[in-house]
């Protein structure tokens, strides 16, 4: 008995683990449990900035292209609402607003293709609201076989309406194409040139979000598909760019102003003559600031895709159009009389906008291309109408009436769809 009694406590101690060992077995635990917990905390951030952050957006920019850079989606019903306005809006199977084009073209029907951004699109009015639409129908009323068809896409600048011309349009049989230049289109086409993706031979071949100067980037793929990614870059990343830009105390003075960062940028760069103005100032051209010698180099690259989609016509004999149209500030002192002081514009004050309005002209008048400039219709107008949302900036049915009625009007517009109606009547 004595013997057994002796012995037990050395089997016990043997068999037990020591103080030094098992911290080691418990820190494999914790190493899974670690990870496991800051996954979950990254999956529960995830949802709920979908839900919270993502949701809060009521206006969809529409969805990624890896070919157009983007779209909206086909047959599908988008709802577009604020304070301001409400309205639904569906698109067809191209993922263009209005009616299906039928393909081929039917015969004896003239068809117009409208190029432009949000504003062409008809952001946001109804479908029977949209200057397309109306001049469509006024051009009818007057006795012309038209068909209208609305290429407008948000966010588009020449650059993308030459892509979509080339590649999905010109199957349309377009027998006139008229641009609608939007007068941020400039810097528009300084950002997309970073995601054109191009062949041996230097030809574009599509415009890719994902893409950086003809490489896969894999940080622009993880901000479209992840909305913590999304977030760190516009709320984290983006500030200490400012900071890195406009200094520690400019910054704070930005701050105590409440002076949004694009425009304290936009100043800073506008005061060094800095090249890459173009990627923080939407309304480069129209700013009182701006000359010819700033902007050139700028607008040269707008004016060869211009120039790409005019050539591009002209080898299929289709007359090519430019038309113009202003933003509030451009036009009265109570047009876009809210949202404007968010981009450094006072209110109460109506901007020229003539550097735009010369340079447009110019180019115009030298490549031979008829413009339609519809600043003065709307300023004739401004006084009894309100043409723009106050906040949003955007045409309001009555800003669209404007365009509309001032296009019609136009002497070269009509004269262009008469020679062209000739030209294929005496062709059939």
């Amino acid at each position: 008995m004595s013997e057994l009694q002796s012995a037990a406590p050395s089997i016990t101690a043997a068999s037990a683990p020591t103080t030094h060992d098992r911290p080691r077995d418990l820190w494999w635990f914790r190493i899974p449990l670690l990870l496991g917990s800051i996954l979950f905390g990254f999956v529960l951030l995830e949802f709920g900035l979908r839900y919270h952050w993502f949701g809060g957006f009521t206006i969809p920019a529409g969805i990624e292209d890896s070919h157009f850079h983007h779209r909206l989606k086909p047959n599908w019903t988008y709802h577009f609402s604020s304070s301001e306005f409400a309205v639904d809006v569906r698109t067809n199977r191209y993922g263009l607003r209005g009616p299906d084009p039928m393909i081929p073209k039917p015969t004896g029907v003239f068809r117009i293709l409208m190029l432009g951004d949000s504003f062409t699109f008809g952001f946001p009015v109804e479908d029977d609201e949209t200057f397309c639409h109306l001049i469509e129908a006024g051009l009818r009323e007057r006795g012309y076989p038209v068909e209208v068809v609305n290429g407008g896409v948000s966010g588009s600048s020449p650059t993308l309406h030459y892509l979509s011309l080339r590649d999905q349009f010109l199957s349309f049989e377009p027998d006139l194409v008229i641009l609608w230049f939007d007068l941020g289109d400039v810097q528009e086409d300084h950002w997309f040139q970073k995601n054109l993706v191009y062949d041996a031979r230097g030809r574009i071949v599509r415009c890719d979000s994902q893409y950086r100067d003809g490489r896969f980037n894999r940080w622009a793929w993880c901000k479209t598909h992840s909305a913590l990614a999304a977030y760190v870059d516009r709320k984290i990343l983006r500030t200490f760019h400012n900071l890195r830009v406009l200094g520690p105390w400019a910054y704070v003075r930005m701050l105590a102003r409440h002076e949004r960062a694009k425009i304290a940028i936009a100043k800073l760069k506008s005061s060094q003559q800095a090249k890459d103005l173009a990627d923080s100032d939407r309304f480069l051209l129209v700013r009182d600031s701006s000359t010819d010698a700033l902007v050139g180099p700028y607008w040269a690259l707008t004016a060869t895709y211009l120039m790409m989609i005019r050539d591009e016509l002209s080898q299929r004999g289709t007359p090519f159009m430019l038309g113009m149209y202003p933003y509030g500030m451009l036009v009265g002192p109570d047009q876009w009389s809210e949202g404007r002081g968010v981009w450094g514009f006072e209110r109460g004050k109506t901007y020229s906008g003539e550097l735009a309005r010369s340079l447009l002209g110019r180019f115009a008048a030298s490549e031979h291309i008829p413009l339609i400039d519809t600043v003065e219709g709307f300023r004739a107008a401004q006084a009894s109408a309100v043409l723009f949302y106050p906040e949003d900036g955007h045409f309001t049915p009555a800003g669209q009436r404007v365009l509309a009625s001032y296009a019609l009007a136009d002497p070269q517009l009509l004269k262009t769809i008469e020679q062209q109606l000739h030209r294929l009547d005496g062709s059939r």
